[in-house]
Protein backbone atom coordinates (compact mmCIF):
# COMPACT_ATOMS: atom_id res chain seq x y z
CA UNK A 1 0.00 0.00 0.00
CA UNK A 2 1.29 3.62 -0.87
CA UNK A 3 2.05 5.78 2.11
CA UNK A 4 2.85 9.33 2.59
CA UNK A 5 3.86 11.68 4.84
CA UNK A 6 3.27 15.59 4.50
CA UNK A 7 5.65 17.26 7.26
CA UNK A 8 6.29 20.48 8.23
CA UNK A 9 3.22 22.17 7.55
CA UNK A 10 2.78 25.62 8.92
CA UNK A 11 -0.67 25.43 9.50
CA UNK A 12 -3.10 22.65 9.64
CA UNK A 13 -6.45 23.04 8.89
CA UNK A 14 -8.25 20.46 10.54
CA UNK A 15 -11.81 21.89 10.12
CA UNK A 16 -13.45 24.74 10.59
CA UNK A 17 -12.63 24.88 14.13
CA UNK A 18 -9.50 22.80 14.45
CA UNK A 19 -5.95 23.80 13.86
CA UNK A 20 -2.45 22.52 14.23
CA UNK A 21 0.82 24.44 13.82
CA UNK A 22 4.08 22.36 12.84
CA UNK A 23 1.80 19.62 11.58
CA UNK A 24 2.08 16.59 9.57
CA UNK A 25 -0.18 14.11 7.68
CA UNK A 26 0.20 10.44 7.42
CA UNK A 27 -1.35 8.92 4.55
CA UNK A 28 -2.16 5.43 3.68
CA UNK A 29 -3.75 4.07 0.49
CA UNK A 30 -6.97 6.46 0.32
CA UNK A 31 -7.04 7.17 3.89
CA UNK A 32 -5.40 9.87 6.62
CA UNK A 33 -3.94 7.43 9.42
CA UNK A 34 -2.71 10.12 11.19
CA UNK A 35 -2.38 14.02 12.16
CA UNK A 36 -0.30 16.16 14.87
CA UNK A 37 3.13 17.19 15.56
CA UNK A 38 5.96 17.10 12.70
CA UNK A 39 8.23 16.13 14.61
CA UNK A 40 6.30 12.97 16.24
CA UNK A 41 4.68 11.94 13.07
CA UNK A 42 8.57 12.16 11.56
CA UNK A 43 9.60 9.85 14.35
CA UNK A 44 6.97 7.08 14.29
CA UNK A 45 5.54 7.07 10.39
CA UNK A 46 7.90 5.66 7.80
CA UNK A 47 6.37 6.97 4.50
CA UNK A 48 6.96 6.03 1.25
CA UNK A 49 7.18 9.19 -0.25
CA UNK A 50 7.49 12.42 2.18
CA UNK A 51 6.72 15.92 0.90
CA UNK A 52 7.93 19.25 3.26
CA UNK A 53 5.14 21.69 3.01
CA UNK A 54 7.23 24.13 4.77
CA UNK A 55 5.27 27.66 4.05
CA UNK A 56 1.77 26.41 3.71
CA UNK A 57 -1.47 26.14 4.52
CA UNK A 58 -2.88 22.75 4.24
CA UNK A 59 -6.81 22.03 4.44
CA UNK A 60 -8.51 19.37 3.62
CA UNK A 61 -9.61 19.69 -0.39
CA UNK A 62 -12.34 21.55 -1.33
CA UNK A 63 -15.74 20.63 -2.79
CA UNK A 64 -17.16 22.49 -5.76
CA UNK A 65 -20.72 21.62 -5.62
CA UNK A 66 -22.80 22.82 -8.50
CA UNK A 67 -21.31 23.78 -11.14
CA UNK A 68 -21.45 23.37 -15.87
CA UNK A 69 -17.96 22.42 -16.74
CA UNK A 70 -19.10 22.16 -20.37
CA UNK A 71 -19.76 26.13 -20.07
CA UNK A 72 -16.12 27.12 -20.57
CA UNK A 73 -16.71 27.49 -24.18
CA UNK A 74 -19.32 30.45 -23.32
CA UNK A 75 -16.66 31.98 -21.06
CA UNK A 76 -17.51 35.74 -20.97
CA UNK A 77 -20.06 35.84 -23.35
CA UNK A 78 -23.48 37.52 -22.73
CA UNK A 79 -23.20 38.67 -19.13
CA UNK A 80 -25.41 41.69 -19.81
CA UNK A 81 -28.45 39.88 -20.50
CA UNK A 82 -29.74 38.25 -17.22
CA UNK A 83 -29.96 34.84 -16.17
CA UNK A 84 -32.86 34.35 -19.05
CA UNK A 85 -31.42 36.21 -22.01
CA UNK A 86 -27.69 34.53 -21.22
CA UNK A 87 -29.08 31.13 -21.40
CA UNK A 88 -31.05 31.97 -24.58
CA UNK A 89 -27.90 34.12 -26.39
CA UNK A 90 -25.26 32.21 -25.33
CA UNK A 91 -25.90 28.72 -23.53
CA UNK A 92 -28.22 27.13 -25.45
CA UNK A 93 -26.91 28.01 -29.18
CA UNK A 94 -23.27 27.49 -27.72
CA UNK A 95 -24.34 24.12 -26.59
CA UNK A 96 -26.20 22.89 -29.13
CA UNK A 97 -23.43 23.60 -31.46
CA UNK A 98 -20.64 21.24 -29.51
CA UNK A 99 -19.36 18.16 -30.67
CA UNK A 100 -18.85 15.17 -28.38
CA UNK A 101 -14.94 15.39 -28.01
CA UNK A 102 -15.90 19.50 -27.67
CA UNK A 103 -17.37 18.63 -24.50
CA UNK A 104 -14.76 15.89 -23.47
CA UNK A 105 -11.80 18.52 -23.54
CA UNK A 106 -13.66 21.60 -22.58
CA UNK A 107 -14.68 19.02 -18.99
CA UNK A 108 -10.62 18.01 -18.89
CA UNK A 109 -9.59 21.89 -19.11
CA UNK A 110 -11.96 22.64 -16.10
CA UNK A 111 -11.19 19.87 -13.73
CA UNK A 112 -7.71 20.57 -14.24
CA UNK A 113 -8.39 24.18 -13.61
CA UNK A 114 -10.26 23.45 -10.44
CA UNK A 115 -7.30 20.48 -9.42
CA UNK A 116 -5.08 23.35 -9.78
CA UNK A 117 -6.68 25.85 -7.46
CA UNK A 118 -7.57 23.05 -4.34
CA UNK A 119 -10.80 21.74 -5.27
CA UNK A 120 -10.87 17.69 -4.42
CA UNK A 121 -14.45 17.13 -5.13
CA UNK A 122 -16.57 18.49 -8.40
CA UNK A 123 -20.57 18.06 -8.69
CA UNK A 124 -21.03 18.36 -12.33
CA UNK A 125 -24.65 19.19 -13.87
CA UNK A 126 -24.94 18.71 -17.99
CA UNK A 127 -28.52 20.16 -18.85
CA UNK A 128 -29.99 21.01 -21.91
CA UNK A 129 -27.45 19.70 -25.14
CA UNK A 130 -24.71 18.82 -23.09
CA UNK A 131 -26.63 15.94 -21.49
CA UNK A 132 -26.13 14.17 -25.34
CA UNK A 133 -22.56 13.99 -24.11
CA UNK A 134 -22.88 13.30 -20.66
CA UNK A 135 -20.55 9.93 -21.36
CA UNK A 136 -17.92 12.26 -22.76
CA UNK A 137 -17.93 14.33 -19.66
CA UNK A 138 -17.49 11.18 -17.69
CA UNK A 139 -14.65 9.89 -19.28
CA UNK A 140 -12.74 13.46 -18.54
CA UNK A 141 -14.11 12.75 -14.92
CA UNK A 142 -12.28 9.71 -14.73
CA UNK A 143 -9.18 10.89 -16.58
CA UNK A 144 -8.13 13.91 -14.35
CA UNK A 145 -8.81 11.92 -11.29
CA UNK A 146 -11.19 14.30 -9.07
CA UNK A 147 -13.42 12.95 -6.74
CA UNK A 148 -17.42 13.94 -7.21
CA UNK A 149 -20.62 13.54 -9.31
CA UNK A 150 -21.79 13.85 -12.61
CA UNK A 151 -25.71 14.57 -13.10
CA UNK A 152 -27.62 14.25 -16.62
CA UNK A 153 -30.59 16.03 -17.44
CA UNK A 154 -33.67 15.72 -19.09
CA UNK A 155 -36.40 17.70 -21.15
CA UNK A 156 -39.12 17.35 -22.54
CA UNK A 157 -40.48 21.11 -22.39
CA UNK A 158 -37.94 23.69 -23.01
CA UNK A 159 -38.72 26.88 -22.77
CA UNK A 160 -36.07 28.24 -23.94
CA UNK A 161 -35.25 25.71 -27.45
CA UNK A 162 -38.14 23.06 -28.65
CA UNK A 163 -34.72 21.33 -29.86
CA UNK A 164 -33.88 19.86 -26.97
CA UNK A 165 -36.53 17.92 -25.68
CA UNK A 166 -36.95 14.21 -25.97
CA UNK A 167 -40.15 11.93 -25.62
CA UNK A 168 -40.30 10.95 -22.00
CA UNK A 169 -39.23 7.57 -22.24
CA UNK A 170 -36.51 8.34 -24.66
CA UNK A 171 -35.03 10.56 -21.84
CA UNK A 172 -35.78 7.93 -19.07
CA UNK A 173 -33.90 5.51 -20.66
CA UNK A 174 -31.04 7.04 -21.72
CA UNK A 175 -30.52 8.54 -17.86
CA UNK A 176 -31.39 4.59 -16.84
CA UNK A 177 -28.10 3.50 -18.93
CA UNK A 178 -26.34 6.27 -17.58
CA UNK A 179 -26.68 5.40 -14.17
CA UNK A 180 -25.91 1.80 -15.33
CA UNK A 181 -23.10 2.31 -17.43
CA UNK A 182 -21.26 4.42 -14.35
CA UNK A 183 -22.06 3.28 -11.35
CA UNK A 184 -19.72 2.35 -8.96
CA UNK A 185 -16.57 2.81 -11.61
CA UNK A 186 -14.19 5.09 -10.03
CA UNK A 187 -14.03 8.39 -7.65
CA UNK A 188 -17.00 10.16 -9.48
CA UNK A 189 -21.07 8.79 -8.86
CA UNK A 190 -23.50 9.28 -12.18
CA UNK A 191 -26.52 11.41 -10.88
CA UNK A 192 -29.63 12.37 -12.62
CA UNK A 193 -30.01 16.09 -12.80
CA UNK A 194 -33.25 18.13 -14.58
CA UNK A 195 -32.26 21.25 -14.96
CA UNK A 196 -35.71 23.01 -13.00
CA UNK A 197 -39.61 22.70 -13.31
CA UNK A 198 -39.10 24.62 -16.72
CA UNK A 199 -37.82 22.06 -18.62
CA UNK A 200 -39.68 18.97 -17.51
CA UNK A 201 -42.97 18.02 -16.42
CA UNK A 202 -44.33 17.37 -13.19
CA UNK A 203 -44.50 13.47 -14.07
CA UNK A 204 -41.28 12.90 -15.95
CA UNK A 205 -39.33 15.02 -12.65
CA UNK A 206 -41.23 12.81 -10.34
CA UNK A 207 -40.29 9.19 -12.40
CA UNK A 208 -36.88 10.65 -12.93
CA UNK A 209 -36.30 11.30 -9.03
CA UNK A 210 -37.88 7.33 -8.55
CA UNK A 211 -35.18 6.26 -11.20
CA UNK A 212 -32.39 8.31 -8.99
CA UNK A 213 -33.97 6.28 -6.04
CA UNK A 214 -34.15 2.97 -7.59
CA UNK A 215 -30.50 3.00 -8.53
CA UNK A 216 -29.23 4.53 -4.91
CA UNK A 217 -28.28 7.66 -7.16
CA UNK A 218 -28.35 11.50 -5.49
CA UNK A 219 -30.73 13.98 -7.56
CA UNK A 220 -29.91 17.84 -8.30
CA UNK A 221 -32.34 20.65 -9.41
CA UNK A 222 -32.37 24.41 -10.30
CA UNK A 223 -34.85 26.02 -8.21
CA UNK A 224 -36.10 29.75 -7.43
CA UNK A 225 -32.32 30.54 -8.92
CA UNK A 226 -34.31 33.82 -10.49
CA UNK A 227 -37.27 36.30 -9.98
CA UNK A 228 -39.09 34.94 -13.02
CA UNK A 229 -38.64 31.23 -11.91
CA UNK A 230 -40.04 32.16 -8.38
CA UNK A 231 -43.05 34.14 -10.16
CA UNK A 232 -43.54 31.32 -12.12
CA UNK A 233 -44.28 29.21 -9.36
CA UNK A 234 -46.47 31.76 -7.79
CA UNK A 235 -48.49 31.78 -11.08
CA UNK A 236 -49.06 27.60 -10.83
CA UNK A 237 -50.43 28.38 -7.40
CA UNK A 238 -47.15 27.83 -5.30
CA UNK A 239 -45.46 30.19 -2.80
CA UNK A 240 -42.23 29.21 -4.80
CA UNK A 241 -40.41 26.42 -6.60
CA UNK A 242 -39.71 24.48 -3.80
CA UNK A 243 -43.23 24.42 -2.68
CA UNK A 244 -43.58 22.93 -5.71
CA UNK A 245 -41.10 20.40 -6.00
CA UNK A 246 -41.70 19.31 -2.72
CA UNK A 247 -45.48 18.81 -3.85
CA UNK A 248 -44.47 17.07 -7.05
CA UNK A 249 -42.42 14.71 -4.92
CA UNK A 250 -39.10 14.91 -5.63
CA UNK A 251 -37.03 16.52 -2.63
CA UNK A 252 -35.47 14.37 0.39
CA UNK A 253 -32.30 14.07 1.85
CA UNK A 254 -30.91 12.24 -1.23
CA UNK A 255 -32.13 15.44 -3.34
CA UNK A 256 -29.95 19.06 -3.98
CA UNK A 257 -31.21 22.56 -4.78
CA UNK A 258 -28.88 24.96 -6.70
CA UNK A 259 -29.76 28.39 -5.77
CA UNK A 260 -32.84 28.66 -4.00
CA UNK A 261 -32.36 32.54 -4.21
CA UNK A 262 -35.70 33.44 -3.87
CA UNK A 263 -36.61 31.26 -1.22
CA UNK A 264 -38.33 33.08 1.65
CA UNK A 265 -39.24 31.38 5.32
CA UNK A 266 -41.71 29.42 4.66
CA UNK A 267 -40.01 27.20 1.38
CA UNK A 268 -36.69 27.01 3.39
CA UNK A 269 -38.60 24.77 6.33
CA UNK A 270 -39.68 22.70 3.40
CA UNK A 271 -36.10 22.29 2.70
CA UNK A 272 -35.18 21.27 6.05
CA UNK A 273 -38.10 19.58 6.62
CA UNK A 274 -37.23 16.97 3.61
CA UNK A 275 -33.46 16.78 4.26
CA UNK A 276 -32.51 18.09 1.02
CA UNK A 277 -29.60 20.36 0.59
CA UNK A 278 -28.62 23.47 -0.70
CA UNK A 279 -25.76 24.61 -3.08
CA UNK A 280 -25.03 28.60 -2.21
CA UNK A 281 -23.65 29.74 -5.68
CA UNK A 282 -22.80 33.83 -5.17
CA UNK A 283 -20.49 34.91 -7.33
CA UNK A 284 -22.82 33.51 -10.32
CA UNK A 285 -26.02 35.30 -8.28
CA UNK A 286 -23.78 38.44 -8.63
CA UNK A 287 -23.13 38.26 -12.08
CA UNK A 288 -26.18 37.07 -13.13
CA UNK A 289 -27.82 39.79 -11.26
CA UNK A 290 -30.02 36.62 -9.55
CA UNK A 291 -30.47 38.14 -6.23
CA UNK A 292 -29.18 37.21 -2.35
CA UNK A 293 -29.93 33.69 -1.03
CA UNK A 294 -30.88 34.13 2.54
CA UNK A 295 -27.94 31.51 3.12
CA UNK A 296 -27.66 32.64 6.95
CA UNK A 297 -31.00 31.46 7.55
CA UNK A 298 -30.40 28.50 5.75
CA UNK A 299 -27.78 27.42 8.12
CA UNK A 300 -29.82 28.78 10.98
CA UNK A 301 -32.39 26.25 10.05
CA UNK A 302 -29.01 23.25 9.73
CA UNK A 303 -29.86 22.91 6.13
CA UNK A 304 -26.53 21.35 4.97
CA UNK A 305 -25.75 24.71 2.32
CA UNK A 306 -22.95 23.09 0.22
CA UNK A 307 -21.05 26.12 -2.14
CA UNK A 308 -20.56 25.97 -6.00
CA UNK A 309 -18.85 28.28 -8.15
CA UNK A 310 -21.46 27.70 -10.69
CA UNK A 311 -20.49 27.01 -14.26
CA UNK A 312 -17.47 28.54 -15.92
CA UNK A 313 -19.82 31.27 -18.09
CA UNK A 314 -21.78 32.45 -15.23
CA UNK A 315 -18.61 33.04 -12.79
CA UNK A 316 -15.65 32.65 -15.19
CA UNK A 317 -13.82 31.41 -12.62
CA UNK A 318 -13.51 27.68 -10.83
CA UNK A 319 -11.53 29.56 -7.23
CA UNK A 320 -13.61 28.25 -4.49
CA UNK A 321 -11.26 30.46 -2.52
CA UNK A 322 -12.46 33.48 -4.00
CA UNK A 323 -16.06 32.09 -4.03
CA UNK A 324 -15.68 31.68 -0.29
CA UNK A 325 -14.90 35.47 -0.14
CA UNK A 326 -17.78 36.34 -2.21
CA UNK A 327 -19.79 34.21 0.36
CA UNK A 328 -18.88 36.46 3.19
CA UNK A 329 -18.59 39.71 1.70
CA UNK A 330 -22.03 39.12 -0.17
CA UNK A 331 -24.15 38.53 2.98
CA UNK A 332 -22.47 40.90 4.98
CA UNK A 333 -22.88 43.90 2.87
CA UNK A 334 -27.03 43.00 1.78
CA UNK A 335 -27.46 42.97 5.73
CA UNK A 336 -24.90 45.44 6.76
CA UNK A 337 -24.19 42.80 9.90
CA UNK A 338 -20.38 42.21 9.99
CA UNK A 339 -21.37 38.94 11.71
CA UNK A 340 -23.90 37.43 9.91
CA UNK A 341 -21.47 35.13 7.73
CA UNK A 342 -18.08 34.35 8.88
CA UNK A 343 -14.85 33.23 7.22
CA UNK A 344 -15.73 29.35 8.90
CA UNK A 345 -18.80 29.84 7.91
CA UNK A 346 -18.18 29.62 4.31
CA UNK A 347 -14.75 27.42 4.84
CA UNK A 348 -17.69 24.38 6.04
CA UNK A 349 -19.72 25.18 3.14
CA UNK A 350 -16.75 24.23 1.00
CA UNK A 351 -16.14 21.67 3.24
CA UNK A 352 -17.82 19.03 5.08
CA UNK A 353 -21.15 20.67 3.84
CA UNK A 354 -20.18 20.14 0.50
CA UNK A 355 -19.19 16.76 1.32
CA UNK A 356 -23.34 16.17 2.65
CA UNK A 357 -24.15 17.40 -0.54
CA UNK A 358 -22.16 15.01 -2.21
CA UNK A 359 -23.27 12.38 -0.20
CA UNK A 360 -20.26 10.68 0.85
CA UNK A 361 -18.74 10.14 4.45
CA UNK A 362 -15.83 10.78 6.11
CA UNK A 363 -14.50 13.60 3.76
CA UNK A 364 -14.21 17.36 4.16
CA UNK A 365 -11.96 16.89 7.36
CA UNK A 366 -8.02 15.95 8.06
CA UNK A 367 -8.45 13.51 10.89
CA UNK A 368 -7.01 9.62 11.43
CA UNK A 369 -10.25 7.25 9.36
CA UNK A 370 -10.81 9.94 6.80
CA UNK A 371 -10.51 10.00 3.34
CA UNK A 372 -7.42 11.62 1.91
CA UNK A 373 -8.21 14.65 0.05
CA UNK A 374 -6.05 17.88 0.84
CA UNK A 375 -4.60 20.91 -0.73
CA UNK A 376 -1.82 22.63 0.31
CA UNK A 377 -1.84 26.52 -0.06
CA UNK A 378 1.38 28.55 -0.50
CA UNK A 379 1.73 31.45 2.21
CA UNK A 380 2.10 34.30 -0.64
CA UNK A 381 3.28 37.83 0.38
CA UNK A 382 -0.21 38.76 -0.03
CA UNK A 383 -1.44 36.51 3.07
CA UNK A 384 1.61 37.80 5.26
CA UNK A 385 1.24 37.61 8.36
CA UNK A 386 -1.01 34.60 8.97
CA UNK A 387 -2.72 35.00 12.01
CA UNK A 388 -5.29 32.47 11.80
CA UNK A 389 -4.94 30.32 8.75
CA UNK A 390 -8.94 30.46 7.54
CA UNK A 391 -9.16 33.69 7.84
CA UNK A 392 -5.68 34.55 5.72
CA UNK A 393 -6.87 32.30 3.24
CA UNK A 394 -10.49 33.55 2.69
CA UNK A 395 -9.98 36.86 3.31
CA UNK A 396 -6.41 37.00 1.50
CA UNK A 397 -5.86 34.48 -0.20
CA UNK A 398 -6.76 32.41 -3.94
CA UNK A 399 -7.07 29.21 -5.28
CA UNK A 400 -3.85 29.74 -7.51
CA UNK A 401 -1.88 29.33 -4.16
CA UNK A 402 -2.13 25.88 -4.43
CA UNK A 403 0.71 24.15 -4.73
CA UNK A 404 -0.11 20.78 -3.90
CA UNK A 405 -3.79 18.81 -4.35
CA UNK A 406 -4.44 15.47 -3.53
CA UNK A 407 -7.41 13.39 -4.43
CA UNK A 408 -7.93 9.65 -2.36
CA UNK A 409 -4.50 9.96 -1.29
CA UNK A 410 -3.07 10.61 -4.68
CA UNK A 411 -1.19 12.94 -5.65
CA UNK A 412 -2.73 14.69 -8.53
CA UNK A 413 -1.12 18.46 -8.87
CA UNK A 414 1.94 19.61 -7.68
CA UNK A 415 3.81 22.53 -8.52
CA UNK A 416 2.46 23.44 -11.95
CA UNK A 417 2.32 19.92 -13.34
CA UNK A 418 -0.25 17.03 -13.40
CA UNK A 419 0.39 13.94 -12.81
CA UNK A 420 -2.74 12.38 -14.99
CA UNK A 421 -2.98 15.41 -17.34
CA UNK A 422 -1.39 16.63 -20.23
CA UNK A 423 -3.30 19.56 -21.73
CA UNK A 424 -1.77 20.43 -24.73
CA UNK A 425 -3.87 18.57 -26.68
CA UNK A 426 -7.22 19.92 -25.56
CA UNK A 427 -6.02 23.61 -24.75
CA UNK A 428 -5.60 23.32 -28.95
CA UNK A 429 -8.84 21.59 -29.73
CA UNK A 430 -10.81 24.31 -27.12
CA UNK A 431 -8.68 26.98 -29.44
CA UNK A 432 -10.26 25.86 -32.71
CA UNK A 433 -13.44 25.43 -31.20
CA UNK A 434 -14.10 28.72 -30.17
CA UNK A 435 -13.12 30.11 -32.97
CA UNK A 436 -15.71 27.94 -35.10
CA UNK A 437 -18.44 29.05 -32.57
CA UNK A 438 -17.33 32.77 -33.08
CA UNK A 439 -18.19 32.21 -36.95
CA UNK A 440 -21.33 30.29 -36.08
CA UNK A 441 -23.04 31.44 -32.81
CA UNK A 442 -23.36 35.38 -34.00
CA UNK A 443 -25.74 36.29 -31.06
CA UNK A 444 -23.50 35.05 -28.45
CA UNK A 445 -21.15 38.23 -29.20
CA UNK A 446 -24.20 40.84 -29.92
Amino acid sequence: MATLLLKNIDFLVQDAQRTIRSAAVYIEGATIQDVGPSAELERRCEAGISIDLSGCIVTPGLINAHNHLYEIMSRGLAKDFGTEGWLAKAIYPIDRFMQGDDYYHAALVALADSLRQGTTTMIDMMTNYARFHADRAMEAFQQSGMRGALARASTNRSTIDPGEERPDEEDLEASEAFLKRWAGRGRVAPWLGPSGLFSCTPDLLKRLKDLANAHGARFTIHLNETHVQAQAARKAGYVGQIAQADRIGILDERSSIAHAVWAGDAELAIAARTGAQIVHNPMSNMILASGVANVPRMLQLGIPVGLGTDGPASNDSLDMVTEMKAAVLLHRVSTLDATIVRARDAFRMATELGAQVLGVGRLGRLEPGWLADVAAFRIAPGMVPVYDPIESLVYSGSGRDACLTIVDGEVVYRDGAFTRLDLAESLARLAKTAEAIRENVPQAFG
